[in-house]
């Protein structure tokens, strides 16, 4: 217990410190509040932010949420201006070319935002798009969330959570102006969960 009372104090620390630091080096800590990007991010999660360059195709966005522009939503950029998106039954059309995905294995996963400790096995694939490769979560419970067709605007990005089937993204509020886009997630700082498959120990420092 005392070990891990030292280990948490050199975490806060830590964090302190890049958060102080941070602003010199054009980067800044978030954390989402949300379930909208497991496996990637989970509730509670401290994560770097880099604040400078461009954003791409396949980057964690930090946006401002258009829902409630005073909160910061933290969501995958799968479109980008002139891309034509579409999503049918878990089926990511971009530009009339599928994204293929492939199912790797499962995780368990605890959702505690009800109040009450519920377990999910997890169908996880593999998707790769912008030079990145990540994973993405597909619910049993829910049969895939559907999006009709859209040219994403100038100067906007179709941002979408990686938690598949759940989030809610642009596909309930639409595109959202890059000009609210302060930078891309880069790294997991502090995993907000230890529950499941989302250990601590597996996830702290992981590349974003």
């Amino acid at each position: 217990m005392r070990g891990f009372i030292k280990f948490l104090f050199g975490v806060i620390v830590v964090v302190a410190f890049v958060a102080i630091v941070g602003r010199i080096f054009f980067f800044e800590l978030a954390q989402t509040q949300s379930y909208s990007m497991v496996p990637t991010l989970v509730a509670g999660d401290v994560f770097v932010v880099w604040t400078r360059g461009l954003i791409g195709q396949g980057d964690i966005a930090l946006c401002a949420n258009p829902e409630s522009p005073s909160e910061m939503i933290a969501l995958r950029v799968v479109g980008v201006p002139g891309n034509r998106i579409s999503f049918l039954q878990n089926r990511m059309d971009i530009d009339g070319r599928v994204v293929q995905h492939e199912f790797v294995d499962p995780i368990i996963y605890v959702d505690n935002t009800s109040g009450e400790r519920v377990e999910y096995a997890v169908k996880i694939a593999e998707e790769y798009m912008g030079g990145s490769l990540f994973h993405v979560a597909m619910m049993d419970r829910a049969g895939g969330k559907d999006a009709r067709a859209i040219v994403v605007p100038t100067d906007h990005f179709f941002v979408v959570g990686d938690n598949r089937n759940l989030a809610r993204d642009s596909r309930n509020f639409g595109p959202v102006p890059i000009e609210s886009c302060i930078g891309r997630a880069v790294f997991l700082l502090w995993p907000g969960e230890d529950s499941g498959d989302l250990r601590r120990g597996k996830r702290l420092f992981s590349v974003l």
